[in-house]
Formats: structure tokens, C-alpha cells, sequence
């Protein structure tokens, strides 16, 4: 995970490189028409869109997942809540960036907390006798082939750059310490959220822990599992809030800078650009959760090599192509980390082919 954020960071600072580059915060396809060609920009949208729309799929399916455990409904009811999340959603991106902003400090704040909280609990509860440090899948490739790529997407922040670049007034001072520390935090409250929550599964609940390694577990059911392992309901309240908060987060990060990437398209054609993008950005991976639940859950089954080719290679491709002679980051000209960072997204991509093949 360490590594993988290394690699994230750096070709954050890639893209951010590209921005203040362009003058102004452009999605990975309009930088690809700008500084290369026509079919950097047309490999740069469509992996984007996909990405995106993919993301937005799955968070308001979880969301929905969620809300429907917490109130014990019945599956009829998913199309119903799955709405209103919906609706709730595109409430909240109506409002300007800089009151979304504040929005998701508050909501981040309040994740860093409860989730701290529930680490201390849910490791006070955990016999550290019955957790093995290692199990014997760790020595098999397949087991690698399947890990690297899924949290390879973990962090994949890259669909926001060209928002924040514009609501950074593309300071790269700014920008840097965002991107480090706002990839950071979350990344190392990951590692130990991830770990905590597999050995206390693995220690209280096994059958359930082997439900999960077949893949039969969804959001809301291991949130539920979770809340019963403390047995304290003030806890049970505390994991339902990390979980609603964690994804909150996330589906409005995703959510901003796919509104933004559509409304690039359309603000000149309509004055209505901002409803008709949210509409967009919203409707669309609804009515998949609803009426094709395993769409974009498929899809993203191969996230990772999606995300390869938006994240790394190609962003690394336009640099190159660009030929800059001043740069904003002296690390963007680090051969040795430009070649690191292919090698990973060469992996990444190697990793997906080979379970999709086998």
C-alpha cells in the first residue's frame, strides 16, 4: 500500500505539472488535445468518463446498500432508497465548490475521529494469538495479481486535479502540500483501518471472514458484522457513521470533478450547463445501480488498468511529448522515478490481464 501511494503521489504531481502547464485546470483529455493529439484526448476521455462513472455507480449502490441495513429494508426497496441517495447527492453538488469544500472538511474531520475511535475498539477486541501474521496464499502470484490492482484504485484521486488546480489559483506550492498530505493521511488511515478491520473479522467472525474471501459479502452486511463485534451500541452507531462518512467523502470528491469535467463540454452551449451536468453525472449511474446493479461493478473489475492508463502512462506520455524546458516541479524531470512509475502502471495493467484471462 506504502508503495503504491508513493507512485500515486508522484504522478499526482504529474498531472499537476500538466495543469499549471495548460494555464488553467483541464481533465486528462483536454490536456492529451492540448499538448499531443487526438487520440491522447480521445484515450484520455474515455478512460475518464469510464473511471468516473464507474466510481459514482458503485458509491451510490454502497450508499444505498448502507442506508437499507441501517433501516432493515426489505431488497424491494433498494430502486426507492437508491433514488433518494440520488437525489440527496445532486442536492449537495447544486452548491458551489468552495461550500462543498467546507462541507467535505467537516465530513473528513468527523471520519478521522470515529475512525480512530473504532481502531481502539475494534483492536482492544482482537486475540492476537488467533491471527496469523501470514497465510500460505502470500507465496502465490494469483494472490498478488488479485491485491495490486483493486488497491492500486484505492487510490485513485485522480479525477479531481483539474478542479482543485482551478480552486488552488494553480499555486503549486498549495498544490503540493494538498496533494501530499491530502493522499497521506488517508492513506496510512487505510493501512491500519484495512488491517484492523480483517483480524478482527478473521478472529470474532471466521465464517463470515470466509464468506468474504469468496466475494458473497456486500457493503452494508460487513458493516453490520462490524457493529455486532463490540456488542456496544454506542460502537454499532460509530460504525454505520465511519461507513456513511467515508463513502459521503468519496462520492462527493468524484462526484465535483465529474460535474466539472461534463460542464467543460456544454457551459457554452447552455445556461442550465451546471443542472444538466449534475443530472448527468447522477442519473446515469443510478439508473445502472438500479436496473444493472453488476454493470459498473464488473467494470470495475479491471479499475485498476483504467486507472493505470489515466494515472500514470498517459499523463507520463503527454510530459514527455510536451518537451518543457521550465517546469513548475523539478521531480516531473527524475527519470528514474518516470521509469518507477511506467513500470508500476505496466504491472498494474499485466496484473488485470492476467486475471481476467485466468
Amino acid at each position: 500500500m506504502f508503495a503504491i501511494w508513493v507512485v500515486a503521489y508522484y504522478t499526482a504531481i504529474v498531472n499537476i505539472e500538466l495543469n499549471l502547464q495548460a494555464g488553467k485546470g483541464l481533465p486528462i483529455g483536454q490536456l492529451g488535445a492540448l499538448f499531443s493529439g487526438k487520440i491522447a484526448s480521445l484515450v484520455g476521455v474515455g478512460c475518464l468518463k469510464l473511471l468516473m462513472f464507474s466510481l459514482m455507480s458503485v458509491y451510490i449502490y454502497g450508499l444505498t446498500s448502507l442506508f437499507r441495513e441501517v433501516f432493515n429494508l426489505d431488497r424491494e426497496y433498494f430502486p426507492v432508497v437508491a433514488l433518494l441517495v440520488s437525489l440527496g447527492t445532486a442536492l449537495i453538488l447544486f452548491f458551489p465548490i468552495r461550500f462543498l469544500d467546507y462541507v467535505n472538511r467537516v465530513l473528513f474531520v468527523g471520519a478521522l475521529i470515529v475512525a480512530g475511535v473504532l481502531i481502539l475498539v475494534l483492536a482492544c477486541s482482537i486475540n492476537g494469538n488467533h491471527i496469523p501474521l501470514l497465510v500460505g496464499k502470500y507465496q502465490e502470484f494469483s494472490s498478488w495479481s488479485i491485491v495490486i490492482p483493486v488497491v492500486f484504485t484505492s487510490f485513485g484521486f485522480q479525477v479531481i486535479f483539474h478542479t482543485l488546480s482551478d480552486y488552488c489559483d494553480r499555486d503549486k506550492e498549495v498544490l503540493g502540500r494538498v496533494f501530499f498530505w491530502g493522499s497521506l493521511i488517508p492513506a496510512i488511515v487505510y493501512m491500519i483501518w484495512s488491517s484492523i478491520i480483517l483480524c478482527a473479522i478473521y478472529d470474532c467472525d471466521p465464517d463470515f471472514y470466509a464468506l468474504m474471501v469468496e466475494g458473497k459479502i456486500d457493503v452494508g452486511e460487513l458493516i453490520k458484522a462490524l457493529s455486532l463485534i463490540s456488542g456496544l451500541k454506542a460502537i454499532r452507531v460509530m460504525v454505520w457513521v465511519i461507513s456513511f462518512l467515508t463513502i459521503a467523502t468519496s462520492i462527493l470528491g468524484v462526484g465535483i470533478g465529474l460535474c466539472d469535467s461534463i460542464e467543460s463540454y456544454i457551459k457554452t452551449k447552455s445556461k442550465h450547463s451546471k443542472w444538466i451536468s449534475i443530472i448527468i453525472a447522477v442519473g446515469l449511474p443510478t439508473a445502472i445501480a438500479i436496473f444493472i446493479p453488476g454493470a459498473f461493478i464488473a467494470i470495475l473489475g479491471f479499475a485498476g488498468m483504467i486507472l493505470s492508463v489515466l494515472a500514470i502512462l498517459l499523463p507520463i506520455y503527454i510530459l514527455v511529448v510536451g518537451k518543457f524546458k521550465n517546469v513548475y516541479y523539478t521531480s516531473t524531470t527524475n527519470k528514474f522515478m518516470l521509469i518507477g512509475s511506467v513500470i508500476m502502471g505496466i504491472v498494474v495493467i499485466l496484473c488485470e490481464v492476467i486475471n481476467i484471462t485466468f
